[in-house]
């Protein structure tokens, strides 16, 4: 059965070649369109992504929204429960002391050796009980920001510390400022005005939860999917890249269908002397399906290969995540739409006529 297949795509090879390109090209598109997708829900969310949480408690009617979410907390009360955790979001901008270019940052009040709170990357952690320090995302590494700066809240004018760096923590894209609970205070009007987005559950807990239901009126508790698709422009995001992978796909089903099907109508000749010989059509039909296997698995894994150097030569400024398991994924999906289209190639095999091959040659 392999005989057959092979001994035509060496004889064939610009045909075949050609082929593999566009097999290739649509899979290389498909990865780097999944790639820059998954990156930029995590430049868009991954503060959120990242949090070990499993539930949200937020305040009624914002559909998910974490940054329209307002809610009056007693911060020893709910401190005191278990397994829960308050957290403020705000979006801000920072700038050098004695400057005035401003860094668009979000700031996040976390309690300061809670579970909520990224490991300290570059640095050193928050010391209990000292006011103003933050720590900030290191995209925001530079010569003039870096460990032990001051930079100002452009809003306040109050002035912060940069105790430290931590990684992958961004928030509508924006970099993120982590800051303690007293520095939320002073930033968010003083600690008797200020107010929080959210009570963070870390393993949905229904009796820490129940209790936070009753200490905090006017709130409702959301999984932690609905708060990632209420950041800002994610769900926008997403829904129009994950349209344009299904539009290719479907386009790719089409094109392979349309390319399969001359290719067995060129060799419909062939087949008919093949029949005359002897060959049956489920050997040809075999052999055929045997071709694109091979074409396709070549084409998917050349295109891996291509996905994988074209993410190591991009600007670190592009966001971009090279998934191994969605590229599984998706190589599978490309697999079954080759095998698809072939098949639709099938009727002109059965349909070969030997005699009228035959009379065709004379």
């Amino acid at each position: 059965m392999f005989f057959l297949p092979f001994k035509e795509m060496t004889f064939f090879k610009v045909r075949y070649l050609l082929i593999s390109f566009i097999i290739f090209f649509v899979a290389v598109l498909v990865f780097i369109i999944n790639g820059l997708a998954n990156g930029l829900a995590m430049n868009n969310a991954s503060s959120i992504i990242n949090m070990p949480a499993s539930s949200f408690y937020l305040q009624k009617n914002v559909e998910g929204r974490i940054d329209r979410s307002h809610l009056q907390i007693n911060l020893e009360k709910v401190q005191s429960k278990s397994g829960v955790e308050p957290i403020g979001i705000q979006m801000g901008a920072l700038s050098q002391v004695g400057s005035d270019n401003q860094l668009d940052v979000t700031f996040i009040a976390m309690k300061e050796d809670g579970f909520l709170k990224p490991d300290v990357m570059e640095g050193e952690d928050f010391v209990t009980g000292v006011k103003n320090e933050v720590l900030l995302d290191r995209s925001l590494k530079s010569e003039k920001v870096k460990i032990g700066s001051i930079v100002k809240d452009a809003r306040t004018g109050i002035k912060l510390k940069v105790s430290g760096f931590i990684h992958d923590q961004t928030f509508s894209h924006t970099p993120v400022a982590i800051v303690s609970f007293d520095t939320w205070g002073s930033l968010s009007g003083g600690p008797q005005n200020s107010k929080y987005n959210a009570v963070v559950s870390k393993n949905n807990d229904k009796v820490s939860r129940k209790e936070i239901s009753k200490l905090v009126e006017g709130g409702v508790w959301v999984n932690k999917e609905t708060v990632i698709k209420g950041v800002p422009g994610y769900t926008a995001e997403q829904n129009s890249l994950m349209m344009m992978l299904s539009f290719l796909i479907i386009i790719a089903v089409f094109v392979l269908a349309a390319f399969f099907y001359i290719m067995t109508i060129q060799k419909t000749s062939q087949f008919g002397i093949l029949k005359a010989i002897g060959a049956k059509s489920s050997y040809l039909i075999k052999s055929t399906i045997v071709q694109v296997i091979l074409l396709t698995l070549f084409s998917i894994a050349t295109a891996v290969g291509f996905t994988r150097i074209f993410k190591a030569v991009l600007p670190i400024d592009i966001p971009f995540i090279f998934d191994l398991m969605q590229i599984i994924k998706f190589s599978g999906i490309l697999f079954l739409v080759s095998i698809f289209g072939s098949l639709l190639s099938v009727f002109n095999i059965t349909r070969a006529d030997p005699v009228q091959a035959m009379g065709r040659l004379e």
